[in-house]
């Protein structure tokens, strides 16, 4: 009779040294897998950051070289509609410019509900107003001051309203700042003198949740959540400044979650105009006091933001930026001679 030949099978050591080898190389893989998927997502961001740079460049060649600010009624726009409402039409978003109706007065935002006419493209989301990377909805329960709740669509990109040093933190009350944009302000090309590749004029920030936790919890996350104050000043970020969270939380009075929740209107607090007081991802919260806003520059990129300058160019601007060369890329005629490195 013909012997059958016995096989051993795997030793329960055995087995386990596989199983061990197996999840080494899944630790080691799932890093280099998610460093990949976020290096698509910059660059998705930075595509779309270009987009709105170009789309910035087509606007100013048809108004004269002037960019798009808040409320200018000198180029056909009297109300409160974003800088990223008026370049739709040259981002190849004319069917959603033409839903908005630009002449209709929106009234004051605490105290008047959005016209209805608008509620259409208020919560219309655009995908190149949003970074991948940035893990908070696009959409967001906006309640009214009559208490009627429509949705508000977000975005992640804010035009440069100016460095905050000096001290002019609410865009919608027609005070001129150093920046480009601010409600009746106009400027042109001609007025950056600092020159356009020095200058900033569209960067990024985090979308809020469009809910907060309450005062009486423990702090949250202060890159995802902005800090409700009692006041709202140059004293208050000279003091953030110097000593960070620790030197203001006295002044919180509650958190806030609605930060870019609202990409249609451009001053309200919650709407896409920014200042560089702060440097990018600071350890400080966005500060708001009333419509007033002391902000950073915020993203979920490693390491610091993206950010588009006037000429059209996009830069990576880490956390670890000189103070004095963020402040000088807001300005658009400080005289600085400090620049943002390629």
């Amino acid at each position: 009779m013909k012997r059958r030949e016995v096989r051993s099978a795997f030793t329960l050591i055995e087995l386990l040294v596989v199983i061990a080898i197996i999840a080494v190389l899944i630790a080691l893989l799932l890093p280099a897998v998610q460093a990949a998927r976020e290096a698509a997502r910059r660059a998705q961001c930075i595509n779309n950051l270009k987009q709105i740079g170009i789309g910035l460049h087509n606007y100013a060649s048809s108004f004269s070289e002037a960019l798009p600010n808040n409320g200018y009624s000198g180029v056909g726009y009297p109300n409160d509609h974003s800088p990223l409402a008026r370049l739709l039409p040259y981002m190849e978003q004319a069917n959603l410019f033409n839903v908005i109706n630009f002449n209709i007065q929106m009234g004051h935002p605490g105290t008047t509900d959005l016209p209805r006419e608008l509620h259409t493209a208020a919560k219309m989301s655009v995908a190149s107003f949003l970074c991948p990377s940035d893990p908070n909805t696009s959409l967001h329960n906006y309640t009214l001051p009559s208490g009627a709740t429509i949705p508000f669509a977000s975005c992640n990109y804010a035009m440069n309203h100016g460095s905050g040093l000096d001290g002019v933190f609410h865009p919608g009350n027609g005070v001129a700042s150093d920046g480009l944009c601010w409600v009746n302000g106009l400027v042109q090309f001609a007025s950056i003198t600092d020159g356009t590749s020095n200058t900033l004029v569209f960067t990024e920030s985090l979308v809020g949740p469009g809910t907060a936790p309450a005062l009486s919890t423990s702090t949250p996350d202060l890159q995802t959540y902005r800090a409700s104050t009692s006041a709202g000043d140059q004293n208050t970020a000279n003091a953030a400044d110097a000593g960070g969270y620790a030197a203001i939380s006295s002044l919180v009075t509650g958190w806030n979650g609605t930060r870019h929740n609202n990409w249609l209107r451009g001053s309200v607090p919650d709407g896409p105009i920014l200042n560089g007081r702060f440097v990018p991802n600071s350890g400080v919260p966005d500060l708001v006091f009333k419509s007033a806003k002391i902000t950073a520059a915020r993203s979920r990129h490693s390491g610091g933001v993206n950010a588009c300058l006037v000429d059209g160019s996009v830069r990576f601007v880490t956390n670890s930026v000189a103070k004095a060369v963020w402040h000088a890329s807001w300005t658009r005629s400080g005289g600085e001679i400090e620049t943002i490195s390629k």
